[in-house]
């Protein structure tokens, strides 16, 4: 059935589809012209994908509310006992090693670290010297096995980390800016605003 469905001609060639994480990695070795996401799930013209989980009722709830609205979508998720529906901009998580591969070990273990050090992040250069790696290395690692800089992949996890404390802790904003690594309530709102196109002021309202 998963060859059936990402077939090499198939129409998810041309846009966005998900799967569970732990399919993504062979899949996508099978099929290298699918692009995968890592949102929960994925709405794209009149095709739906969907992660595992409780993924598919967030997916159900969203459909029902672009359907029949938002007022009926929270009926609805009341009867399925649902605090909070989850939209397609929620990113299911994918551990490190399922995305490189585990004998990629300084990747695994700096991303870790990362995960392990949001409140006071480590600078470049104590992470490079945690793992035994030079900067330049460490650079060209993140760039080849994640595409983006070991820079903008630790900023965007304090992020995610700040809009998860927004959305589902009375935690104040000032109390999230801390707690993620941020010294400047500017700098916070700026970077939050750049990567999910509003400020965190507005989180609590959009995902109410």
């Amino acid at each position: 059935m998963m060859e059936d469905l990402y077939a090499s001609r198939s129409p998810f060639t041309d846009g966005p589809c998900t799967l569970h994480w732990e399919d993504m990695s062979p899949v996508n070795k099978r099929f290298p012209h699918v692009r995968f996401a890592d949102e929960l799930f994925v709405i794209d013209r009149d095709r739906v994908t969907c992660t595992g989980g409780t993924a598919p009722l967030d997916l159900m709830l969203n459909l029902v509310s672009l359907r029949l609205g938002q007022a009926q979508a929270a009926q609805v998720s009341e009867q399925f006992i649902v605090e909070r529906i989850r939209g397609s901009s929620d990113y299911q998580h994918i551990p490190v090693d399922a995305r490189v591969g585990f004998t990629r070990a300084e990747l695994v273990e700096v991303v870790r670290l990362m995960e392990a050090n949001i409140e006071e992040p480590l600078s470049l250069d104590e992470l490079a010297r945690l793992v035994h790696l030079s900067q330049r290395h460490l650079q060209r690692m993140f760039k080849m096995f994640l595409s983006v800089s070991p820079t903008h992949y630790y900023l965007t996890l304090r992020l995610r980390r700040a809009r998860d404390l927004l959305r589902n802790t009375d935690a104040s904003i000032a109390r999230v800016t801390s707690i993620c690594g941020f010294h400047s309530p500017c700098h916070f709102s700026k970077a939050y605003r750049a990567q999910f196109g509003h400020a965190p002021s507005a989180e609590r309202r959009l995902s109410a």
